[in-house]
């Protein structure tokens, strides 16, 4: 399944996404990424950095799913497919190491990454826009800017 400009642009303005697997019992996990982006315009490729128990589950059951939302439009996208955990050797393990090697500047060892191949997007976005329809994004953005405590460069 191909990734359209809107899953792109969100991966690129994210900066955690959130890789859910599941070992082969179906015991879920959950946990942050921080280095990540789209590949080949088909699959999200991560950074393994410190996830034993993503590596685990991935080599045990390969669906999951990553998520990603922008805090302050909060709004974004879930992508389910098969995850593979690629290292030195496997097919398209460098290519994938070089293009994340960009992102972490060097400043983040890893020795294999995380791939997923999307077979199916969902969009997220918070209830506020079920429950008001004539919520804006910049709405959002300005109640997230403000729950935050965020304020404008001047």
């Amino acid at each position: 399944m191909n990734l359209d400009a809107n899953v792109n642009r969100l991966v690129e303005e994210s900066v955690l996404c959130w890789l859910a697997t599941s070992s082969a019992s179906g015991q879920p996990s959950v946990s942050p990424k921080e280095v990540f982006t789209t590949f080949q315009n088909d699959s999200i490729i991560i950074a393994n950095i410190a996830s034993p128990n993503s590596a685990r589950n991935i080599k045990e059951n390969p669906k999951a799913c990553v998520s990603f939302v922008n805090v302050f439009t909060q709004r974004g996208f879930q992508l389910k497919g098969a995850a593979q955990l690629l290292g030195v050797g496997d097919d398209g393990f460098s290519e994938i190491e070089q293009i994340l090697l960009e992102i972490t500047e060097g400043k983040f060892p890893f020795k294999t990454v995380f791939r997923v191949m999307v077979e199916e997007v969902s969009e997220i976005f918070a209830p506020r826009y079920r429950l008001f329809p004539e919520t804006t994004e910049q709405d959002q953005v300005s109640s997230a800017m403000e729950s935050y405590g965020v304020r404008p460069r001047i």
